[in-house]
């Protein structure tokens, strides 16, 4: 977030850009007093439209009068994203897309799973454009389970790209844990499977942070 942040000021596009975490520091309140007064647009670095951006997001800001914006998960570019990630990682591998499978992972949500998450309509996105064998979506807390998906797709090498917005405890060492067990699984002979990151490392994220901004869905 920070680089982000770092590339939007260096836009000049905005009279200040600031960060501030829900749970740690910066603080939400100590990044407002820095901004001072006038408008404040604020753009949820979350990847669905849930409980952190509609109600955590809301709750930590206060009475300060701001627009919400919609949080960058949910921005049609991110589908772009993960397309040009995944073609990255077959590159890589040295093997053609049209062969390779792409698993999109996310975190879902155990409390209230099965709700339209982000996360398929941009896997689906994917798949439309037929430049890979197979595009799927798995979650690490609800089904379809990110071990479950691997295990139906054996028949190929398989790009998984993460979708979380940061380099959490899930993508250090829940995601590369699986990996590593299918790897396992399948065995000397069997295909690759590859972890190639998590899609909000990409640069282009200014572009789509700075979308969110400026997007008339905001609301007050």
């Amino acid at each position: 977030m920070c680089q982000h942040a770092e590339r939007l000021r260096e836009t000049g596009r905005f009279a200040k850009v600031e960060i501030a975490l829900l749970n740690g520091a910066p603080p939400v309140q100590d990044a407002l007093v820095r901004i001072g007064t006038g408008v404040i647009r604020v753009v949820p670095f979350f990847m669905e439209d849930g409980y952190f951006s509609r109600v955590a997001v809301p709750r930590a800001l206060g009475d300060r009068r701001v627009t919400t914006c919609p949080p960058v998960g949910v921005h049609d570019g991110m589908a772009g994203l993960i397309e040009r990630h995944a073609l990255a990682a077959c590159d890589s591998l040295g093997v053609p897309s049209h062969a390779v499978a792409v698993l999109v992972v996310g975190h879902g949500s155990s409390g209230s799973p099965g709700r339209a998450l982000a996360l398929h309509r941009h896997a689906s996105r994917v798949a439309a454009t037929a430049l890979f064998a197979r595009v799927e979506a798995a979650c690490l807390e609800e089904t379809p389970f990110v071990a479950d998906a691997l295990l139906g797709l054996r028949a190929h090498p398989v790009v998984i790209i993460g979708f979380f917005a940061n380099h959490g405890g899930h993508v250090r060492d829940d995601v590369p844990a699986i990996v590593a067990a299918e790897q396992t699984a399948r065995g000397k002979a069997g295909h690759a499977v590859r972890f190639n990151g998590i899609v909000t490392d990409d640069p282009m994220m200014v572009q789509i942070i700075m979308d969110q901004a400026i997007s008339d869905r905001g609301g007050e």
